[in-house]
């Protein structure tokens, strides 16, 4: 197949989006001369405006009124390929609409009837998948994970940062419950990596997260004490763009947080990662760089796939705070190893 004009339909949290760079990593190597857009939400725009895999990105805005003229301008585009990476209705409508002369996707019935190649997707969305999706279309992927392929100019965020410094990402909005760990527990692995690694805890996430890291804040504070806690705790949550977010991940020591999509800035970013995994599976959507441990109690439940919380949600209420410590000690053992090579 020749393609002189590809779109990617992309899905719409970070993480998806940062598994698809392997994808158009692997699209822009086999069709060098090609034209490849990617259609996205506007969130995540941040994250490909500098790629140097995409020619163009497309703004998905909600609302059927942009849907039709976004149908409409992609139609009059004739692209030879259309990559709907999302199994979503109106994801698949639109790819429906845009009438490539090659359709490929995921099998979603009904709405995988306007594919002409379509994959079966296990597990969870992912690079995994999307090398299936890729082979299925004939396509050698060139790459195996996203580690590197992530091009964000330098926005740095302009307040003051601790000298050193451990990214914490609860992530727990309320789509994310089941993913979860308790806000206490987080606040006792801050106070043990202060005080044991002089590490300065910075707290991330969306403002969909401020209430989760105003409690983890609250118990943080109860334990190192008010007056020290002031000095030492810096809650960033809701308050950073994407660019400044991957601006501050390069300077911190390491990253803690549950499975989501600033883990994988994290990884992708290869910062070392402590990644906190309980419902989800790591084989599909752990983190990708070799400086990462997947922290995950092994329960007969667990992967599943249910959205909303169980009644015992054994697999993150029982993850205990010495496994996370551990891990992160072990990472940071690491890091002042390969520092002290370096400079031998």
């Amino acid at each position: 197949m020749e393609c002189t004009k590809i779109g990617v339909i992309h899905l719409n949290q970070i993480g998806d989006l940062l598994f698809s760079l392997p994808l158009l990593a692997s699209l822009r190597e086999r069709f060098p001369r090609a034209r490849i857009d990617s259609i996205l939400r506007p969130a995540l725009k941040d994250l490909l405006e500098d790629s140097p895999f995409v020619d163009r990105f497309i703004v998905r805005d909600q609302g059927s009124v942009p849907w039709f003229r976004l149908a409409r301008a992609l139609r009059r585009e004739r692209y030879d390929l259309v990559l709907c990476l999302s199994r979503s209705e109106g994801a698949l409508t639109l790819a429906a609409a845009i009438n490539a002369r090659v359709s490929a996707g995921f099998a979603t019935f009904p709405w995988d009837m306007c594919l002409d190649v379509k994959e079966t997707l296990e597990g969870h969305n992912s690079w995994y998948n999307n090398a299936k999706l890729l082979r299925l279309l004939e396509i050698i992927p060139s790459r195996d994970s996203y580690v590197g392929l992530l091009r964000v100019s330098d926005s740095a965020y302009r307040g003051d940062l601790p000298e050193r410094f451990v990214v914490i990402s609860p992530g727990a909005s309320k789509r994310r419950l089941i993913k979860a760990w308790d806000e206490k527990k987080f606040a006792e692995l801050m106070v043990a990596l202060r005080e044991h690694a002089s590490l300065t805890p910075v707290i991330v996430g969306g403002n969909d997260s401020r209430a989760c890291a105003a409690l983890i804040s609250s118990h943080y504070r109860e334990i190192r004490g008010f007056s020290r806690a002031s000095e030492e705790l810096l809650d960033l949550t809701g308050a950073m763009s994407l660019r400044e977010l991957c601006s501050l991940l390069t300077r911190a020591r390491l990253f803690v947080g549950i499975d989501s999509g600033v883990m994988h800035l994290s990884s992708a970013l290869d910062i070392p990662v402590v990644g906190l995994f309980g419902p989800t599976d790591p084989f599909y959507v752990g983190p990708q760089n070799t400086k990462s441990i997947v922290v995950k109690q092994e329960v007969s439940c667990s992967p599943c796939y249910i959205r909303t919380p169980c009644s015992h949600r054994e697999c993150m209420e029982n993850l205990p705070v010495s496994s996370v410590l551990d891990a992160c000690r072990t990472l940071l053992e690491n890091r002042e190893e390969e520092h002290v090579t370096r400079h031998a």
